[in-house]
């Protein structure tokens, strides 16, 4: 989000751009050649600068994040958020960075499949955009037989992220008949996390949406305990 101070600066240089606009337009056709022509010469000067100083904010990162008190693994998921019969599996990089200083995965074994990343950035503006670009990639039709349905009753749990999105699709490889696959995607602060649990309400040992639900709001409360103590830094 543009910062206030930028905004205001942004707006009072566009503002400019119109008042020497409508000058140009009222003028021309009424002085001579060579005052049309440095005026509209001084138009499109205003407009460069003003679109300078766009492309300045869009490229410019802003202030790292700060020193967390808590490492990125410790924020993965583990046995004791789950009900009894699972077990942790041992934490990995995931295959793919996307572009993050630190991206460890967590599995877990029991009746399904759920796995854990968190993908953890220098700059917070880093983390939004690739939360955008995630929405895309995440949600894509490869592990999936139909269209991703929203969940926003699942959503609406994750109340301290700071941005979410939870959906599901029918599985394209499901362990028990019936089995959806329940993609969650959040950002919290500097950190994208991606978690995947497959959910089937015909299987006893298997997550069903409850305890899926119950599951996203520990994970949620573990990042608002971990980052109490330090302000989320802006964009």
């Amino acid at each position: 989000m543009i910062s206030w101070r930028l905004g205001r600066r942004t707006m009072l240089q566009y503002g400019g751009l119109v008042r020497l606009m409508a000058l140009v337009i009222s003028t021309t056709g009424r002085g001579d050649a060579m005052n049309t022509r440095r005026l509209r010469l001084a138009a499109l000067t205003l407009a460069t600068c003003l679109a300078v100083a766009v492309l300045s904010f869009i490229c410019t990162p802003g202030a790292p994040a700060p020193l967390r008190p808590f490492t990125t693994e410790s924020m993965l998921m583990d046995a004791t958020l789950f009900p009894p019969g699972w077990s942790n599996r041992p934490i990995i990089p995931t295959a793919d960075s996307h572009g993050a200083l630190e991206h460890p995965r967590r599995g877990m074994s029991g009746d399904g499949v759920v796995g854990h990343e968190i993908y953890r950035y220098e700059f917070v503006r880093s983390a939004q955009r690739e939360y955008k670009r995630q929405l895309d990639v995440f949600y894509s039709g490869r592990q999936a037989n139909d269209a991703w349905e929203e969940k926003p009753e699942l959503t609406t749990l994750m109340d301290f992220a700071d941005e979410a999105y939870v959906a599901c699709a029918s599985y394209i490889a499901p362990n028990t008949e019936g089995a959806k696959l329940c993609h969650m995607l959040a950002r919290y602060g500097e950190f994208v996390v991606r978690f995947s649990a497959q959910i089937a309400p015909a299987a006893p040992l298997a997550l069903d949406e409850d305890e899926l639900g119950e599951l996203l709001v520990k994970l949620d409360d573990r990042w608002e305990a971990a980052m109490a103590s330090l302000p989320t830094p802006s964009p």
